[in-house]
């Protein structure tokens, strides 16, 4: 379990490391402002990401099997180095038998001591294959660590921002309300014809199934975060501050250079290792090995005894293990393929949410400095010179899809720069420690 506890201490410290480095962005609004029957802000007791990923590495039976898997190998890396058992054997002779030879006049008794020797390499192959294999369970482990980190950075993002679209649905909402009354009033006055209203009252509605779909998903979106430390319901308030604490990524080049060192990469080394050293097990299985007995025996008719020694030594001739020997070869072959295409799959990957962490971080700045602002400013000039009859409409309505469209884009790019950034720490992340 040390190994485990470890591992745990080192990934909480990175943790902590990588979350101190972040840069707080300009928060739109606190979170008192989400006031609203599934608010996840409503408790005192507040939890932030590290705490949330402390719960879930106490509690995921993911991380207590892989565990017990690591604790199963280090058993076989025990047994891998024991020796063959030595037998122990008795014979007797010339006993219930015809005239001098009934009873056991002249019964002789052997005594003897068996013990079959490995030769050709074969302890240490089954020792260099169990090591490898508990060298791939301990990467698998740092794996399911940092993958269960991953989850809970995503989880935790996804129902901040499953809060700010209900947020968001629910101001659409009212604004969809307000228009709606301002175009009654117009319509009532002889201002609008009645086919407005009838757009207005699309538009309320289509707000109202909009909020109700975001409260649904935001239940959804903190029952799976509660899930990952083993409860069915979310009762502490999440950091709001961490939606909007962002960090532009660095270069790729330095993400690439930290990519070997993950355990994903490491696992796959190791299991190569493990394939080649089976591969040398079997090439040993095709020597025979020799079986030593030594003994006493007891020749009762004159009370004497003798020492007799022997050895024997199998034939290799209808059995030269040649078929585990071709498949073991094979499996080193598949290994390396395996390996080369797990490793350009995680590159890709790489390579894919680095882009998205990029492209959604500078979308982020350009919505917050240029585009919202400037739709919140339209609309609310169209609005002021539709209830002026300075403007039609269809004017504010457009103003208003222009608004929430801007909105929409970036609430998630704001969820599309926390789950890049999650998959990207997660492949480029080791402990530094060596396996």
């Amino acid at each position: 379990m040390h190994i485990f506890f470890r591992f745990m201490s080192a990934v909480i410290f990175l943790i902590t490391v990588l979350l101190s480095h972040q840069l707080l962005a300009k928060e739109p609004h606190s979170s008192g402002s989400h006031n609203y029957v599934e608010s996840i802000y409503k408790t005192s007791s507040v939890l932030t990401l590290p705490n949330a990923i402390k719960r879930a590495i106490k509690a995921s039976p993911r991380l207590k099997s892989v565990q017990a898997k690591l604790d199963a190998t280090e058993g076989q890396k025990k047994q891998a180095g024991s020796w063959k058992n030595p037998e122990l054997s008795f014979e007797a002779e010339n006993i219930a038998g015809d005239d001098d030879f009934g009873g056991t006049r002249n019964a002789e008794y052997t005594y003897g001591l068996k013990q079959t020797i490995e030769i050709g390499g074969k302890r240490p192959a089954r020792k260099n294959v169990a090591a490898a294999i508990n060298k791939a369970t301990q990467a698998s482990v740092l794996s399911e660590l940092l993958t269960l980190e991953r989850d809970v950075h995503i989880a935790y993002a996804d129902v901040l921002a499953a809060a700010e679209a209900v947020k968001l649905a629910l101001e659409q909402e009212q604004l969809a309300k307000d228009v709606l009354n301002i175009v009654s009033k117009r319509v009532r006055a002889a201002a609008e014809p009645d086919i407005q209203q009838s757009k207005a009252e699309v538009a309320h509605a289509t707000s109202v199934i909009a909020r109700e779909k975001e409260e649904r998903d935001l239940r959804i979106a903190k029952e799976k975060l509660a899930r990952l430390w083993g409860a069915s319901t979310l009762d502490v308030s999440l950091d709001h501050a961490h939606f909007f604490d962002l960090t532009g990524p660095e270069l790729l080049k330095v993400y690439q250079d930290k990519f070997s060192n993950i355990p994903d990469i490491q696992r796959l080394r190791f299991l190569q290792v493990e394939k080649s050293a089976l591969l040398e097990l079997e090439k040993a299985q095709a020597i025979p090995d020799p079986t030593f007995n030594l003994g006493v025996r007891d020749f009762k008719a004159h009370s004497e005894q003798a020492f007799i020694f022997g050895v024997s030594l199998p034939i290799p001739i209808l059995n030269q293990n040649s078929g585990n020997i071709a498949k073991a070869q094979a499996e080193v072959t598949q290994s390396q393929a395996d390996a080369q295409q797990a490793q350009l799959v995680l590159e890709q990957q790489l390579v894919e949410n680095w882009e998205q962490w990029h492209t959604s971080f500078s979308k982020i700045e350009h919505l917050e400095k240029s585009l919202l602002p400037a739709a919140e400013k339209a609309f609310k000039l169209a609005r002021s010179g539709y209830e002026k009859g300075k403007f039609t409409y269809l004017e504010v309505l457009d103003a208003q899809r222009t608004l929430f469209s801007a909105r929409a884009q970036y609430h998630n790019a704001l969820k599309t720069y926390h789950a890049s950034r999650a998959n990207v720490e997660r492949l480029t992340t080791s402990t530094g420690a060596s396996l």
